[in-house]
C-alpha cells in the first residue's frame, strides 16, 4: 500500500537512508550521532541477527515431550505454591538396559520429589526427604551404580532411585556449592567462607577431617570468598566474590595445588559463572566475561551500560546446545514497565548468547529465578522457574516463538538518535517504506516529542507518509504479535 501527500515547504537534498540489515545487533557504548541508523540502542523480544527484525525468544510452561506423538504438563502437588530448584538425574537400569530420565524437583514445601520423564506419568512423588532450604544437587556414579546426591546444612542424602535414601550428617560441613573433580567432592560451605572442603577420594559421604580421608583448603586474599566451585578441563576452579582460583586436586592431599589466576575490581556475580563447553561464562558488575581457564576475556556484547546502576545480586546463568543463557536486570532507562515490570521483580531479562558467534538474543519482562538444561532422547529444553510475572509453582520453558506465557511478548527496536551529520540543516523525515507480515507501529522521535504511526501487516511493502521537520530524530518499531517479520525499511530524509 502505498500514499501520496505532499508536503507544505520547499525541500533541498533528498536522503535515502536504507536499513537493510539489523545485525549489527545493540550498542549502548558509543554516543549515538556516530553510530549508524541500523545500530539498536534499545532492543527486546526481537531477533535481530537475520539481518530482518524477526520473531524473538520468548517463555511458555514446558510441554515435556515422552514419546514421538506425546507431550505433558507437570501437575503440581496441592502443598506446593512454588518449585524452588530442579535437576536431571539420569540412573541406568540394569533390568531393562535403560537410561531412565528423572526430573528432581525441591518445593516450597520442603519436600524433594522425582517426576519421570519417559513416560506419560505427570505427578510429583516425593522420596522420603526433606531439607530446611534449597540443596544442591548432582549425580554421581559409585559401585552400586548411579546415584543423585542432594547436600545441605550438615546433610547429604543419596537416592538411586531403586531403594529408600541414604542420610548422611557426620562431619558433613554446610555445603553451599559443590562439584566433583579428581574423585572427591569439593564444596563451599557457610560459616568460614574463606575455607574449601573437601570429601575422601571415591567416597563422596566421608568428610572426616585427616591426611588419609576428608579436609578443607584455607583461600584468603583480596580476591574474598568462596562462593561457587566448578570442574573443567581436570581443574577445580573456585569462583570467589573478586577472583578466581584454580586447584589441582589429583593424587594425595599434599599434592594438591592452588594458584589464583583472576582478580576483578568490580563484583562477580557467582550464581552466573557456568561451565560452556571447555570455557567459563560469567556476569561481573561491568559486563559478561569468558574464561578460558588461564586468562578472563570481556566480551563486547553491546548492551554494557544497560548494567550501570545495577544490583545483580539475583543473576543466574545457564548452558544448553551451544548456547549461555544469562538472567539478570539491565535497565532500559526508557520508563516502561513490560511484563514483571509492573510487579515487584528481582530480574527482568534473559539473554541467549550464542558462544560459537556471540550472537545476542534479548527477553524482556520475565522474572527468572533459576534455569537448567533438560535433555533426553525427546527433547533438549531450557527449564525456568520465576520469581514473579507467572505461576511460581509451575515449570516453563524458553522458546523461540515470540510469546509471554499464553500471550505475545512486546518487541521492540529502537534506532540512534541522529542529524545525520547536517548539524546546520533541518531535516524532513518524508516517508517510510518497509515489509511486515504484521501488525506493527512505527515511532518518531523528533527532537522532543514523540509520533506514532500504525502499520497493517502485509505480503508487499508498505509506504508511510511522515511529513516531520526537525533537527535530530530516531526511528522504533514495536509489534505485539507473536510472529513478526520487518525487513528493508527505506527512510525517505530532505534538508532544509
Amino acid at each position: 500500500m502505498f500514499y501520496d501527500q505532499k508536503l507544505p515547504f520547499n525541500t533541498k537534498s533528498n536522503l535515502k537512508v536504507q536499513l537493510s540489515d539489523f545485525s549489527n545487533g545493540i550498542n549502548t557504548r558509543i554516543t549515538q550521532n556516530l553510530l549508524p541508523l541500523n545500530y539498536a540502542v534499545n532492543c527486546y523480544n526481537f531477533d535481530f541477527n537475520r539481518r530482518s527484525l524477526s520473531t524473538g525468544i520468548g517463555i511458555k510452561e514446558m510441554a515435556i515431550p515422552y514419546s514421538d506423538t506425546g507431550s505433558k504438563f507437570l501437575e503440581t502437588p496441592e502443598s506446593v505454591d512454588s518449585i524452588l530448584r530442579f535437576w536431571q538425574y539420569t540412573r541406568y537400569d540394569p533390568t531393562t538396559d535403560n537410561y531412565i530420565p528423572l526430573l528432581m524437583l525441591y518445593c516450597n514445601d520442603e519436600v524433594l520429589y522425582f517426576v519421570r520423564l519417559e513416560t506419560s506419568l505427570t505427578n510429583f512423588n516425593a522420596i522420603g526427604v526433606t531439607f530446611n532450604e534449597i540443596p544442591s544437587g548432582f549425580n554421581y556414579r559409585i559401585d552400586e551404580g548411579d546415584c543423585f546426591f542432594a547436600c545441605s546444612k550438615n546433610k547429604i542424602v543419596k537416592y538411586t532411585g531403586n531403594s529408600l535414601p541414604t542420610t548422611y550428617t557426620e562431619n558433613v560441613p554446610s555445603i553451599t556449592s559443590v562439584a566433583l573433580h579428581a574423585g572427591r567432592l569439593f564444596a563451599t560451605a557457610d560459616g568460614d567462607q574463606n575455607v574449601l572442603w573437601f570429601s575422601d577420594d571415591l567416597n563422596p559421604t566421608n568428610w572426616n577431617i585427616s591426611a588419609f580421608e576428608g579436609g578443607y583448603i584455607e583461600l584468603t586474599g583480596e580476591r574474598g570468598t568462596c562462593k561457587k566451585v566448578l570442574e573443567a578441563n581436570n581443574y577445580l576452579y573456585v569462583i570467589r566474590e573478586y577472583g578466581i582460583s584454580r586447584i589441582s586436586g589429583w593424587g594425595l592431599q599434599e599434592d594438591f595445588v592452588v594458584k589464583n589466576l583472576y582478580l576483578t575490581t568490580g563484583k562477580l556475580y557467582y550464581e552466573t559463572a557456568v561451565l560452556c563447553g571447555s570455557v567459563i561464562i560469567m556476569l561481573c558488575s561491568d559486563g559478561v566475561y569468558c574464561f578460558d581457564g588461564s586468562s578472563m576475556n570481556k566480551l563486547n556484547l553491546g548492551f554494557e551500560d544497560m548494567l550501570q546502576n545495577v544490583d545483580n545480586q539475583y543473576a543466574v546463568g545457564a548452558y544448553l546446545d551451544g548456547k549461555y543463557y544469562l538472567a539478570c536486570h539491565l535497565n532500559y532507562g526508557d520508563n516502561e514497565n513490560v511484563g514483571c515490570e509492573s510487579e515487584n521483580f528481582k530480574n527482568n531479562t534473559i539473554i541467549e548468547i550464542d558462544i560459537n558467534t556471540w550472537e545476542i538474543n534479548i527477553a524482556r519482562g520475565i522474572d527468572v529465578k533459576y534455569m537448567a538444561g533438560i535433555r533426553t532422547e525427546q527433547f533438549s529444553k531450557l527449564g525456568i522457574l520465576l520469581n514473579s510475572g507467572g505461576d511460581t509453582g509451575k515449570l516453563y520453558e524458553l522458546t523461540h516463538d515470540g510469546s509471554l506465557f499464553d500471550g505475545a511478548s512486546h518487541k521492540f527496536w529502537q534506532s540512534p538518535s541522529t542529524d545525520m551529520g547536517y548539524t546546520n540543516y533541518k531535516k524532513v523525515i518524508k516517508y517510510i517504506t518497509l515489509f511486515s507480515i504484521s501488525n506493527i507501529t512505527i515511532y518518531i522521535f523528533a527532537d522532543s516529542k514523540k509520533y506514532e504511526f500504525t502499520v497493517i501487516g502485509s505480503s508487499k511493502p508498505v509506504r508511510v507518509p511522515i511529513n516531520i521537520i526537525c533537527d535530530k530524530f530516531s526511528v522504533a518499531f514495536s509489534c505485539d504479535e507473536k510472529n513478526c517479520e520487518i525487513s528493508d525499511p527505506i527512510i525517505q530524509v530532505s534538508l532544509v
